[in-house]
């Protein structure tokens, strides 16, 4: 399906996105960002970036495209706007020249259009738009994913506000991995490192800490992680009962698993040992719901008004909200998990993931 060419294009687009993210970077004290209605964070970049992606480079190829942002982009004539946030006048000779760029690698993929049209795109345009506006830029990604029948395959996970720019991508079925990372060496050990948020952290993950003592090691964005997981080795876990989207993941675990790693809900590991992925497709019903299960907040709901309930209809939920947390290392040693899923499982008889 020649994915090894898309994916050089989206690691070309995001090297010439750079430029622009960083002087954006620059500018978070000028009125670029704002707070959604789930209490996330909103920029400019983020808005920006989705529309570069989405059109710009992956516009007329006929793949479908997911989106973390419905914003109201415009950057056709000054002054620039951005789901009504006002773009700094600096900034729209950079924008202007991604564009122009980015329509060369367009034309490029639009003469091998028909390999992509069973494609589905996963864009996270700024994972870490917290991190973005709190001087915490090298933790932020822009992750692509690219999903077949619901599958992940490939993607590129690329951190633009590292010094220098850190990426990796990668598609198992061709055996392709490229990346500019320092990959840790060794296999087969049992994790003694796991990776958090920067902020709290739940109750079932407090308690995992105690029951394994391990050291916390706290970042931001599911993007950023899956890359120090990457650096880190199989040291290094990853797993949370808080819910993130299939944008934040889709791009992580291909990635992962075209290096021999694994990214899978968290509920079914521990509930009978299944590692089960995901569902990537477009769509208005969340595939992968489970009654009962999820806690409903501001971020997954479709209904504010019901947020700290469990989600009893799939209809509470939002399609692409990932409900049964997740679970990533970079090996698939057999008995390194079964170690792992078993102390969580202990975890769980004394504190029950919250899945929110």
């Amino acid at each position: 399906m020649a994915m090894k060419e898309l994916l050089q294009c989206c690691e070309q687009a995001c090297t010439i996105m750079t430029p622009l993210l960083t002087q954006l970077y620059k500018m978070v004290d000028s009125g670029i960002a704002k707070e959604k209605g789930d209490k996330s964070i909103f920029t400019v970049a983020d808005g920006l970036v989705q529309c570069l992606v989405a059109e710009k480079l992956l516009g007329g190829t006929g793949m479908r495209i997911v989106g973390e942002e419905d914003a109201e982009v415009q950057i056709r004539t000054p002054p620039f706007t951005v789901d009504g946030l006002t773009i700094p006048q600096e900034a729209e000779k950079a924008i202007t020249e991604a564009v122009e760029k980015l329509g060369a690698l367009n034309a490029k993929l639009l003469t091998m259009t028909p390999a992509y049209k069973d494609l589905t795109a996963f864009i996270d345009p700024i994972d870490g738009s917290r991190e973005f506006v709190t001087n915490l830029g090298e933790q932020c990604t822009v992750c692509i994913g690219f999903a077949v029948a619901g599958k992940p395959v490939a993607g590129i996970v690329y951190r633009p506000l590292s010094d220098p720019p850190t990426w990796a991508s990668g598609c198992e079925a061709e055996g392709y991995t490229a990346g500019n990372i320092t990959l840790a060496e060794g296999a087969g050990e049992l994790a003694t490192n796991l990776l958090t948020s920067n902020g709290s952290i739940s109750p079932f993950i407090e308690g995992y800490l105690a029951k394994r003592p391990a050291t916390r090691v706290k970042s931001g964005g599911v993007g950023n992680k899956m890359l120090m997981l990457l650096e880190g080795g199989s040291k290094m876990c990853y797993f949370q009962d808080r819910g993130v989207s299939r944008w934040d993941t889709c791009a992580a675990q291909a990635i992962l698993e075209s290096r021999g790693g694994m990214l899978v809900k968290l509920a079914p590991l521990i509930s009978s040992g299944a590692k089960e992925s995901y569902t990537y497709a477009e769509g208005t019903v969340n595939a992968d719901f489970v009654p009962n299960e999820a806690k409903l907040t501001l971020y997954n709901c479709t209904d504010k008004a019901q947020a700290g309930e469990l989600a009893g209809d799939v209809s509470q939920v939002r399609p692409y909200s990932n409900l049964a947390g997740l679970f990533a290392v970079q090996t698939r040693d057999d008995a390194v998990i079964a170690v792992l899923a078993e102390t969580l499982k202990e975890v769980a008889k004394a504190q029950s993931p919250a899945y929110d």
